[in-house]
């Protein structure tokens, strides 16, 4: 079987880890058996039309098993939103035409976001004759389906692709608008982190946070909760891995709480390295408003830590009260709370369970799942 997966967003620019899903998804589907390359549309922005103007427009990379067919164009959303959709569109199929001239037609075309990829991707495939799968990734899908700027577009994909989210809560939400919907959840290569450490708090509860430092990942909230947990001389310290555009906006914030002593920002680590340093943690920290799914999660419960979490649903579907705990939203009060509960019973935590969860999401069983929703896409299609 051949899959061209098409995603909206890709690695690149200045955010290194937007999309880095969609790099080890098809990785992961060509190390199962299912050919895949990948087709990516890259959006420049519109306020640095010079760069792009030297810039090359088409470029190949090569990745460990699969191709990676990358095409620039301006990003002309900020003028109009249909008229950027459209122009995405052309020039998916130029691409298109394009790879067609030195690769075998794709089985099936598999887009990530329902909009602008998903849209592109099944005006592609119902004039090419391809069936496509489309798995929308965003947490605030709904907007697709109640938006006026999104609505038409989002029809058509609903009438031309089989259509899947990566959790069950965003399935939910779909099914309120449509009849159908499946899940293809984000796949963890859950043996890396796998290993025989016997975790005993010995001194200081070592908490770890895994994410891009984004607006919405709400560290300030888990300093907040780490400063009333110091005042009640808890020994506690918070390891911060990743990096991204709030990354000094949250470090004012924890001199600010004055928690400075209390946290270490480590940067950004490859997956191998992030296995190595959960290793000698304690537990994983979620603060997010709102996640999708939560890959960090799946990592740390391979790894044999439990997590504590915010109730921000795509968690919640993996957390429950033998791997962790979950705390209110914006709540550090909650989230002291829930730190609380998970340092108390922390012997009590099962290192078996906590990686069957994980081992739900891993890159076998989630692949396996994907096959099948491709092979009954081409069924559909014929």
């Amino acid at each position: 079987m051949r899959v061209l997966v098409i995603p909206s967003w890709y690695p690149s620019g200045e955010d290194k880890l937007m999309g880095l899903y969609h790099k080890e998804f098809t990785g992961a589907l060509n190390r199962y058996g299912i050919e895949a390359n990948m087709l990516y549309i890259d959006r420049q922005r519109l306020s640095q039309p010079m760069k792009y103007l030297f810039m090359k427009k088409r470029e190949v990379d090569i990745e460990k098993n699969y191709k990676v067919f990358k095409y620039r164009m301006l990003n002309l959303g900020p003028i109009s939103f249909d008229f950027q959709v459209k122009s995405y569109t052309k020039k998916l199929e130029k691409a298109f035409k394009n790879y067609l001239k030195t690769n075998p037609k794709p089985d099936v075309l598999h887009a990530q976001v329902t909009v602008p990829a998903g849209y592109a991707a099944c005006v592609l495939g119902k004039k090419y004759g391809i069936p496509v799968v489309v798995t929308e990734h965003g947490g605030n899908l709904e907007r697709f389906f109640s938006k006026e700027q999104f609505k038409h577009y989002t029809e058509f994909v609903m009438d031309n692709c089989l259509y899947t989210t990566v959790s069950d809560y965003m399935k939910k939400i779909v099914l309120n608008y449509y009849p159908e919907c499946d899940v293809i959840p984000n796949q963890v290569n859950v043996e890396l982190f796998k290993n025989n450490v016997k975790r005993k708090i010995e001194g200081t509860f070592k908490l770890v946070t895994v994410c891009a430092l984004r607006e919405g990942k709400r560290l300030d909230i888990a300093f907040r909760a780490l400063k009333q947990l110091v005042r009640e001389e808890m020994d506690v310290h918070l390891d911060i891995i990743g990096d991204g555009f709030f990354e000094e906006i949250y470090k004012e914030k924890m001199c600010e709480e004055g928690v400075q002593d209390y946290v270490t920002f480590l940067g950004r680590k490859s997956k191998e390295e992030i296995a190595e340093y959960l290793i000698n943690e304690h537990a994983l920290l979620i603060s997010s408003e709102l996640e999708s799914f939560a890959i960090p999660g799946v990592e740390a419960l391979a790894s044999g830590m439990p997590i504590i979490s915010t109730d921000c649903l795509g968690p919640s579907e993996f957390v429950d009260e033998k791997c962790g705990c979950l705390c209110k939203v914006n709540d550090p009060d909650d989230m002291v709370r829930a730190i609380k509960t998970v340092y108390e019973k922390y012997d009590e935590y099962d290192r078996k369970y906590l990686e069957g969860v994980a081992d739900k999401f891993s890159e076998e069983n989630v692949i396996k799942k994907a096959r099948e929703i491709y092979e009954r896409a081409q069924k559909l299609d014929e």
